[in-house]
């Protein structure tokens, strides 16, 4: 039975309740880990509150071995949202954890088009991963206009599209789509990346953040 003073909300506080955040970038990385949600998410606060200056802990953390882990620091570049995150989010695309390679294609789209020649490059050399090619994929459609919210705007706001864009990257969707993706997307992803080096970036061009399900 309780005692009065927990029923009030007194005596012994919950590990939750007297949670703070580390000092330190060091220690909020290492609660990214903790078996408390809310520690995980106060940490994954502080740690985008301090923008680029968390970057590259972050990125390390990508690497670790302990999926939770791994997510949580996804979850960080994903809302940080800075470009010298692209190339370890496009590594995270061949993550063995689902949720991973989601969150890190989503944060790839939110930065934008300058993701594309190294989610090309990463299809030309690692084509024989599944996850990979799946990771690729669905940013690589998202650029071409092809996934469901572009489809939209494509319909309803046609200038916020780069069509260049599209047109250059069709071919590698397609053949990602094909059951010989693994030996045609790579042929495909060379093409492309003539064709975008080849592109100049549009600045009227607006390209839409995804909201990444929970």
């Amino acid at each position: 039975m309780r005692g009065f003073g927990s029923l009030f909300g007194r005596g012994n506080a919950s590990p939750t309740v007297d949670a703070v955040c580390a000092p330190t970038v060091e220690g909020l990385i290492s609660q990214l880990n903790d078996g408390d949600g809310i520690v995980r998410e106060r940490a994954r606060r502080a740690l985008v509150a301090m923008g680029p200056r968390a970057v590259e802990p972050l990125l390390e953390a990508l690497r670790d071995k302990r999926s939770r882990v791994r997510y949580e620091a996804v979850m960080c570049l994903y809302s940080i949202a800075d470009r010298r995150a692209i190339d370890g989010l496009v590594e995270a695309l061949g993550d063995r954890k689902f949720e991973v390679r989601w969150v890190a294609a989503e944060g790839l789209i939110g930065i934008g088009r300058a993701v594309v020649p190294a989610v090309l490059e990463a299809l030309m050399a690692r084509a024989d991963s599944a996850w990979l090619r799946d990771g690729c994929r669905h940013v690589l459609t998202h650029f071409a206009g092809r996934d469901l919210h572009a489809a939209y705007h494509i319909e309803h706001h046609p200038a916020w599209i780069d069509f260049d864009l599209r047109d250059a990257l069709s071919p590698v969707v397609d053949a990602l789509d094909h059951p010989g993706g693994a030996s045609r997307a790579p042929v495909e992803a060379i093409r492309a990346i003539e064709s975008f080096s080849a592109v100049p970036p549009d600045p009227q061009v607006r390209q839409i953040r995804h909201v990444v399900p929970h």
